[in-house]
């Protein structure tokens, strides 16, 4: 099995980045699972934050859950924003999108994909 580290940007503002690791198949498709990573954004005077998600393709969908870091308070529930990234064949170039939980749709566009480790 190959794992990828994964950058993508969003496409509106560049410098907010989503950037994973996944396990994927011989087509260069993320295997079904949970995989590890997180989101860059620059959101306040401090400068670029990380926070953490998980992106999941389960029998509910394919997500990425953001581990409750809008609401500042880590006992909150996932907030899960339904993404298409399974679908996608994982190369520089290549676009997804995130629907965000007030139904918006995010484009984001693969800017490096390498060995992970």
């Amino acid at each position: 099995m190959t794992v990828l580290r994964v950058a993508a940007e969003w496409v509106v503002e560049p410098s907010e980045r989503i950037i994973f690791l996944g396990a994927v198949d011989d087509g260069r498709r993320l295997i079904p699972g949970e995989w590890m990573g997180y989101t860059v954004e620059d959101c306040n005077d401090e400068g670029p934050q990380k926070y953490p998600c998980v992106l999941v393709k389960d029998r509910d969908g394919a997500r990425f859950d953001f581990c409750g870091w809008r609401t500042w308070c880590p006992d909150e529930p996932a907030l899960p924003y339904n993404t298409n990234v399974f679908d996608k064949t994982l190369v520089a170039g290549e676009s997804f999108t995130v629907i965000d939980d007030e139904g918006e749709e995010l484009t984001y566009r693969i800017t490096s994909v390498s060995p992970a480790g």
